[in-house]
């Protein structure tokens, strides 16, 4: 028992290094016949002295008996530092799904009395909306119409969640590029010339001719059926008109369908040949002028008289609004659709209080006129404003969705080919039927 007791202590060194180091061994080697701590090394990839250090129980000035168990070491393993490069932390904005205080720029011309009272509807709408806890700031400059005006007002526009104007064309695009770097809205109310295309916030409210008739062509055109459209030549200089008239040659070729052509002095017969005895007859003149409204007007009633089962429709013009007092019965008579993206009624008892309530707040009438710029900047404000509140840097994605009742205009933007900014492309068709009734086809 006492040898067994001496040889175990004997063994306790190997055992204990063993233990130690048993992560960095490569294994075992039992000696060979004639193998030498030399060869064994050299086979091995160590060197003498760590072979030996490795198994000390060994004598190593003894010659190796085969069969011994030899410790191989481990070489130890040279990794390779990898470099690490980090990436830039991409920190996200912010983004805000509704917005309790807003800050509001307007740059108006207030020498021009209609930016004046568009303004007062802006702030019309504006204190409407602090009535349901939203805080409104509102800073206002004097633009005028020049870039040198513009670029003064630049730096004090920081920080702004929206802008209101301007209306000038060399104006605009300074502040447009601004708004882009500052991202910030810009809204501008009236210009209709065109389109900025490189700006993903510019909102386009008063779109231009080229849009607002293709839309209503297309309107119009909804149903050809048993419709005989006929395109007046007024030999007018201007222009404008012209768009209309076009862009309903356009699509109708496009269809198939040759729209018939008179011109607005023509006599009767030539009426009588351009006109179908049974369809239904839509005119459209190629001016948008009062005196060939009047003329017009004239011919309906006499062709009308002569041939009283023939179907007429006249179609119309924004302009023509400004028409109503004096042509509203003749409206009836030829069941005319004015095309417009705007209406204002005057026997609304809704557009009554409105109008009370101008008055009592700045002490004067509200400009009569088509558009009333009052419920424009009213209408303008809402939309934008509470669209604001309601939905923060989501806006764009989610504007159709919020719920009009205006007084005056109503807004339907879709980004513009270029994929950026936006353009008013909502059209309607005010009907004065022949029942002394006015619809409102949208």
């Amino acid at each position: 028992m006492k040898h067994i007791i001496t040889l175990l202590l004997s063994l306790c060194p190997m055992i204990m290094y063993g233990q130690n180091t048993l992560s960095a061994l490569e294994g075992m080697h039992s000696v060979g016949k004639g193998e030498t701590w030399e060869n064994i090394a050299a086979s091995k990839g160590v060197s003498i002295a760590e072979l030996q250090t490795a198994n000390p129980d060994i004598n190593p000035d003894k010659k190796l008996k085969k069969g011994t168990l030899l410790i191989i070491p481990q070489k130890p393993q040279v990794v390779e530092k990898q470099e690490t490069i980090q990436e830039p932390t991409i920190i996200e904005p912010v983004v805000r799904t509704t917005l309790s205080h807003l800050k509001v720029g307007v740059l108006f011309t207030f020498a021009d009395a209609k930016m004046v009272t568009m303004y007062r509807g802006l702030l019309m709408a504006a204190d409407s909306i602090r009535k349901s806890g939203v805080d409104i700031d509102i800073y206002a400059w004097d633009c005028g119409t020049t870039t040198t005006q513009i670029e003064t007002l630049l730096p004090k526009l920081a920080g702004l969640d929206i802008i209101f104007g301007p209306n000038s064309a060399t104006q605009i695009p300074l502040v447009a590029e601004y708004c882009k770097e500052q991202g910030t809205r810009l809204v501008l109310p009236l210009w209709n010339g065109q389109t900025l295309h490189d700006y993903p916030m510019v909102y386009n409210a008063t779109a231009p001719n080229t849009v607002l008739y293709d839309a209503a062509v297309k309107k119009l055109l909804h149903n050809t059926a048993n419709k005989n459209f006929v395109i007046v030549n007024c030999n007018s200089s201007d222009n404008r008109g012209k768009t209309f008239s076009r862009a309903l040659t356009e699509e109708l070729n496009k269809r198939s369908i040759r729209a018939k052509s008179l011109l607005l002095e023509d006599d009767d017969n030539a009426y009588n040949n351009a006109l179908d005895s049974i369809q239904e007859n839509f005119i459209l003149l190629d001016d948008n002028s009062g005196r060939s409204l009047s003329i017009m007007m004239a011919r309906i009633k006499d062709f009308r008289q002569k041939h009283p089962t023939f179907q007429l429709s006249l179609i119309g013009y924004p302009e023509w609004l400004n028409e109503t007092e004096r042509h509203l019965d003749n409206f009836f008579f030829a069941n005319t659709y004015i095309a417009s993206p705007y209406y204002y009624n005057v026997l609304d008892e809704k557009n009554k209080e409105f109008q009370r309530k101008y008055e009592k707040n700045f002490q004067t009438y509200m400009t009569p006129g088509n558009p009333r710029y009052a419920a424009l900047g009213f209408d303008l404000g809402m939309f934008f404003l509470s669209g604001l509140n309601k939905f923060g840097d989501t806006f764009e994605q989610k504007q159709n969705n919020l719920q009009q009742n205006p007084y005056q205009n109503w807004y339907q933007f879709e980004r513009n080919d270029s994929g950026l900014s936006f353009t008013n492309r909502f059209v309607q068709f005010i009907h004065f039927t022949p029942e002394k009734k006015i619809e409102l086809i949208r």
